[in-house]
C-alpha cells in the first residue's frame, strides 16, 4: 500500500504500471484510464450517501438553516439531476433523503426536490431573507467522494441563483458530507449517527424522528420497521433536513494485470486480487 494524496499521480501511476488498484477515480479521468490500454476502470453502486449538511441544531451557532424554509430552498434551488448528469457523468443515484437505495428500509416511493428558483427565493423571501444571504460553506479534498469540489461548486452556483451566495472555507454551517454506513445495509446505520439529536455527527434534531429511530431499533419484525423506516424518510424530507445528493457509485482503476473489481462496501480486501490469467 502507497499513500499517494494527488489523484494525477495515482492515475499516472496506474498507468505506468506502478500501482495496481486505485479509488475515487474522478469521472472525467475515466476515459484516460480505459484508453490507456494498461488499466481499466470499474464502477459498482455503493452503501455511502452523499450530501451537504445543514446546520438545522445550531451547532456552529445561530444560522439561517434552523428556519425549514430556508432549508426547503436550498434543496429546492439545487439541480442536483444535472450535477449527476453532466458533472458525474451519471455516477449517482438520485435520493429523496440521506437513506442509500441499497439499504433495509430505503423507501423509492418518495421522490426527491426537483429544481424550482421561484419557490426557492419565496421561501427564502418569507423566512426573511428577501435579498438573500452570504454563507460560509466548508468544503475539502475528494477523499472518498468522487468529483466532490466540482459538484459542490456546481451546487454553490445553483444556490446563488436563489440567493444562497456560499463562500468555500474551512468552517461554517454549510458542509460537503457523505456516509458509508459502516458497512451496514440497514437504515439505521445512517439515522442514528448522522440525523439523532445530539450524536457527534449529526447537524440535525428532532424529537420525533428520534422516537422513530428508537422504535426501528426496538423491534425484530421486518415489516413493522420499514413502515417506521418510511415514515422517518418522509419527516426528513418534509423537514428538509440536509441537502439532499445522491448514493454513491465507487470508481476504481485497476491495472490489467490483475483480476479485481469494485466492492459495493468500499472495503477493498486485496487478497481476493489475483493475476490476470491465473
Amino acid at each position: 500500500i502507497r499513500i499517494i494524496p494527488e489523484m494525477a499521480t495515482l492515475i499516472a501511476e496506474l498507468i505506468s504500471g506502478g500501482v495496481d488498484v486505485i479509488k475515487a477515480v474522478p469521472p472525467d479521468q475515466m476515459d484516460v484510464i480505459n484508453k490507456s490500454g494498461r488499466a481499466r476502470t470499474s464502477v459498482a453502486p455503493i452503501l455511502r450517501t452523499a450530501i451537504i449538511q445543514l446546520d438545522q441544531a445550531g451547532r456552529s451557532g445561530p444560522n439561517p438553516f434552523t428556519d425549514r424554509r430556508v432549508r426547503q430552498a436550498a434543496n429546492l434551488a439545487a439541480d442536483v439531476d444535472a450535477v449527476i448528469k453532466h458533472v458525474l457523468n451519471g455516477l449517482g443515484d438520485r435520493v429523496a433523503t440521506a437513506i442509500n437505495p441499497m439499504a433495509f428500509g430505503y423507501d423509492p416511493s418518495l421522490k426527491p426536490f426537483r429544481q424550482d428558483l421561484a419557490r426557492a427565493r419565496k421561501l427564502l423571501a418569507e423566512a426573511g431573507y428577501p435579498n438573500g444571504f452570504d454563507v460560509r460553506f466548508r468544503t475539502g479534498p475528494p477523499i472518498v467522494e468522487p468529483a466532490v469540489q466540482q459538484t459542490s461548486e456546481a451546487i454553490s452556483a445553483d444556490l446563488a441563483q436563489a440567493g444562497i451566495r456560499v463562500h468555500q472555507n474551512y468552517i461554517g454551517p454549510v458542509f460537503e458530507w457523505s456516509w458509508g454506513y459502516y458497512s451496514v445495509f440497514d437504515a439505521d446505520a445512517i439515522l442514528y449517527d448522522v440525523f439523532k439529536c445530539g450524536e457527534p455527527y449529526s447537524y440535525y434534531c428532532n424529537k420525533e424522528l428520534d422516537d422513530l429511530i428508537q422504535a426501528g431499533r426496538s423491534t425484530l419484525d421486518q415489516k413493522k420497521r420499514v413502515e417506521i423506516y418510511a415514515k422517518a424518510q418522509r419527516l426528513l424530507f418534509d423537514d428538509a433536513a440536509y441537502l439532499y445528493k445522491w448514493g454513491l457509485r465507487g470508481v476504481w482503476g485497476i491495472s490489467n494485470r490483475v483480476e479485481y473489481e469494485a466492492p459495493r462496501d468500499e472495503i477493498d480486501r486485496m487478497f481476493v486480487a489475483r493475476p490476470r490469467g491465473q
